[in-house]
């Protein structure tokens, strides 16, 4: 067993000694340069262990009840790491290299909260994790921001995630009050003995323990209507910031739902609530990203519809709803932060204010190719036009959905989602748009003249 927590637990144990070397590294006032290379190395270690764990196999029960190590584990740690490495490769150390320590420490104390909840066997560890997940975040989204409109978004975000911890708490409770225990596989034999009828004392309580449960990963993971403030607080903070809370959150909390329904059926009840509400978030997400002229809550939407896609696998009765999920977070997560990358790298002054207006993209392909290219790339993959890879994403799921027998569900998602191509062809065009002259003139009127 000794053997099982060192080797079963390195990736985890290579994320904490990363935290650790981080803050004793600005203790000692190190050059901040320093910072992102040791996040690098650090990451990069602990997802080469994850592939080695992944290539051969690797199954373990660390704590029983509480931490197991299966394949699902490894695979929902492996997309989040790489979530992770692809905001340090997309931007570059003078945009979030700037925050010094204080933002690597805190990304990589989500990474570990992340690990931890996919480890997860009991609902005591799961909740210890979702926390370690989403604490850092509020300090990220104003550490190194002396604006008030970021203060103001990180305390609606601290509010958000606040009432779901709640709700999650007394899903809970609720579901220890039944079953007498805090195991997750407990919780789900109970709910498909009681065949999700809700029949009976037990039936009623574990079915509004589940409702409770997924409202606050709902809440969590920006699903209409329960995205409340998230457009707000996405848009308040720095563009890498939003790339990290748009992918790596709720890529989290995504796969921390299949870390508590795994590939078992949901009760006709709970599908009778979760599919509208998937198709609900979709459509909302794709029209309220229609109205936005700001890239930053444009993102936010499409992450509230992209959270209804992701939500509409839950209803898969065909067993293949992890690996439907694995797929879509890392397509859709690794497409966000190149996104956001880019846009950082077209747009400089995308974090001043109301600086990150859409009319910034106009012409950039002339300018900066290589950069408009990518961000073409990521949001064409996020619009699901085939063969990028978010199209593959997309037909995952819906083939999931139409092998359950929701046929008429899985029409009215597929007619939602062609919404989101005005939004990102939109985009799109934008960047190959030819400059008008009195653009170029306005532009070379605000250059400074040289030996002025």
């Amino acid at each position: 067993m000794s053997a099982d927590f060192l080797y079963g637990l390195l990736p985890d144990q290579l994320l904490l000694a990363l935290v650790v070397v981080l803050m004793v590294m600005e203790t000692a006032r190190l050059d901040a340069r320093w910072a992102r290379p040791a996040f690098v190395l650090g990451v990069g270690a602990a997802l080469a262990v994850l592939l080695q764990q992944i290539g051969a196999g690797y199954t373990a029960e660390i704590i029983v009840g509480e931490i197991r190590i299966d394949r699902f584990a490894l695979l929902a740690k492996a997309v989040v790491l790489a979530c992770g490495l692809a905001v340090a490769a997309g931007f570059a150390a003078g945009h979030a290299g700037r925050a010094g320590y204080k933002f690597w420490l805190l990304l990589a104390a989500m990474l570990l909260g992340a690990g931890v909840v996919m480890g997860s066997a009991g609902f005591a560890t799961f909740f210890i994790g979702i926390e370690l997940l989403s604490l850092p975040a509020f300090a990220l989204m104003v550490q190194g921001q002396g604006r008030t409109v970021a203060s103001e978004g990180a305390f609606k975000y601290l509010l958000m995630s606040s009432v779901g911890t709640a709700l999650l708490l007394f899903g809970i409770s609720l579901a220890y009050g039944v079953t007498g225990s805090l195991g997750i596989d407990a919780f789900v034999q109970a709910l498909g003995t009681a065949g999700g009828t809700g029949h009976g004392t037990g039936g009623a309580q574990l079915q509004a323990a589940a409702l409770l449960m997924l409202s606050g990963l709902f809440l969590k993971a920006a699903v209409f209507p329960f995205h409340a403030w998230a457009p707000d607080a996405y848009a308040s903070t720095r563009i890498e910031v939003m790339a990290i809370l748009a992918s790596v959150v709720k890529a989290a909390v995504v796969l921390a739902l299949v870390r508590i329904v795994g590939s078992e059926t949901l009760g006709t009840a709970t599908i009778a609530l979760v599919a509208p509400l998937a198709i609900a978030s979709i459509v909302f997400g794709n029209l309220a990203a229609l109205g936005q002229r700001r890239f930053k809550r444009l993102l936010a939407y499409s992450s509230v519809a992209h959270a209804g896609y992701m939500v509409f696998a839950l209803v898969d009765t065909t067993g293949s709803r992890p690996a439907d999920l694995l797929w879509y977070t890392a397509f859709y997560a690794l497409a966000t932060v190149l996104a956001s990358a880019c846009y950082a790298r077209l747009c400089p002054a995308g974090d001043d204010g109301d600086g990150d207006g859409l009319d910034a993209l106009d012409g950039q392909f002339h300018r900066h190719p290589l950069a408009a290219l990518g961000l073409a790339f990521a949001l064409l993959s996020l619009a699901g036009l085939p063969p990028f890879p978010g199209f593959f994403a997309k037909l995952f799921v819906f083939t999931s959905v139409i092998g359950s027998g929701h046929l008429v569900a899985a029409v009215l998602a597929f007619v939602g989602s062609f919404l989101g191509l005005a939004v990102y062809l939109g985009i799109v065009l934008r960047l190959f748009r030819a400059e008008s002259p009195t653009a170029m003139d306005g532009r070379s009127s605000r250059q400074p003249l040289r030996g002025a």
